[in-house]
């Protein structure tokens, strides 16, 4: 009974542990780069940004953050990284090259991420 116990424990160790954690450092910087350009776009003033590309932006925001979280990502990290790029980028045009960046990155690494950014996108300004 206590050798049953002690493998059930440790399954279950393991296996929250994976499956909390299967993103790589890399993967998790380049997404939290990519949500602090996201939210830097979404700020910028309204009349040097189209409002398709803001709506896009919100939508990616809100699907980056629900991503990070599942795989066990901490708020308070998230928004340090994020707060980093943004501090970086504050007060400057939209960078179109670095949108198509991201966006080929975060589509490519949050599955299904692209159909739920422009479904979202579109209800965010009634667009």
């Amino acid at each position: 009974m206590k050798t049953k116990l002690s493998i059930l424990i440790a399954f279950l160790y393991l296996g929250s542990a994976f499956a909390a954690g299967h993103i790589t450092k890399a993967q998790k910087e380049k997404t939290i780069e990519c949500l602090g350009h996201y939210s830097a776009t979404a700020v910028l003033p309204a009349e040097t940004i189209e409002v398709k590309n803001m709506e896009l932006a919100l939508a990616s925001v809100k699907v980056i953050r629900e991503y990070l979280a599942s795989e066990g990502v901490k708020d308070d990290e998230m928004n340090k990284g994020m707060n980093v790029y943004v501090d970086k980028v504050y007060g400057k045009p939209f960078d179109k090259a670095k949108n198509g960046e991201c966006n080929k990155f975060i589509y490519k690494q949050i599955k299904g991420s692209k159909e739920k950014i422009e479904k979202l996108s579109r209800t965010i300004y009634a667009g």
